[in-house]
């Protein structure tokens, strides 16, 4: 691929009642949300949703109360996400001076760190941003799918990352270099090799929903899809 190629986006629309990864897509929006209300009042908070995509986290976090916006670098993304909330497009180079220091009591960024060129510097400026909290998810490398794979190509890595974290390197991150604290991980899905696949050819999506949000991640919490982190802003 020419390296000033563009990689490719996330698709403009998904259907999660066909294809079990788009329901995750989802799950892990829900779960952070979960994680911010256990600890957190939400009820009138604005939030900020840092690459908001196609603004399903707008829609999550408004039905629990909050005052949202989202921002996001592709004007499609901006124009489809406008349909649940306040939207706009990202100046990725200053986003605190777009936005203003601590403008938002919570910055939620979903699978976008992963993207960026300088996480150390994206997350500093999302915690310029933040008066209260950030609810965080990136993918996870200890996924278990690696397990089996004996080639290191790059067809099993999306083009549009440029880096990745297990829980101990991403909480590193955060609470050494970007000034946040740890209050609480949070899981979504854990895909175990052969079973899954199995259960999805014999049983369907729905079982094999249950079975990867249910007792495979009770088993192997650690290893989900998604490293999910609530963070508190250090003052």
């Amino acid at each position: 691929m020419d390296a000033q190629a563009a990689p490719k986006h996330i698709p403009y629309a998904i259907d999660p009642s066909k294809n079990r990864f788009h329901y995750y897509e989802n799950l892990w929006k829900r779960v952070g949300l979960g994680l911010l209300q256990k600890h957190y009042d939400v009820r009138g908070k604005t939030l900020l949703d840092y690459g908001c995509g196609r603004g399903e986290a707008l829609s999550l976090f408004a039905e629990a109360g909050m005052t949202v916006t989202g921002t996001d670098t592709d004007p499609e993304c901006v124009r489809i996400a406008s349909g649940s909330g306040k939207a706009m497009k990202l100046n990725p180079a200053d986003p605190v001076g777009q936005f203003g220091p601590k403008s938002f009591d919570v910055i939620s960024c979903f699978h976008v760190l992963e993207h960026v060129p300088s996480p150390v510097e994206t997350l500093n400026q999302l915690r310029g941003i933040a008066r209260d909290y950030l609810v965080l998810a990136v993918p996870n490398l200890r996924y278990l799918n690696w397990i089996f794979h004996r080639k290191f190509e790059l067809s099993f890595v999306n083009e549009g990352h440029l880096q990745g974290w297990d829980h101990l390197h991403f909480r590193s991150l955060a609470e050494r270099h970007c000034g946040l604290e740890l209050i609480e991980w949070g899981t979504d899905a854990t895909i175990l090799p052969v079973l899954s696949e199995t259960s999805q050819r014999l049983f369907g999506q729905k079982v094999t929903i249950a079975l990867e949000t249910g007792l495979f991640r009770k088993i192997f919490p650690y290893h989900c899809l998604s490293i999910i982190g609530l963070f508190r802003v250090k003052q």
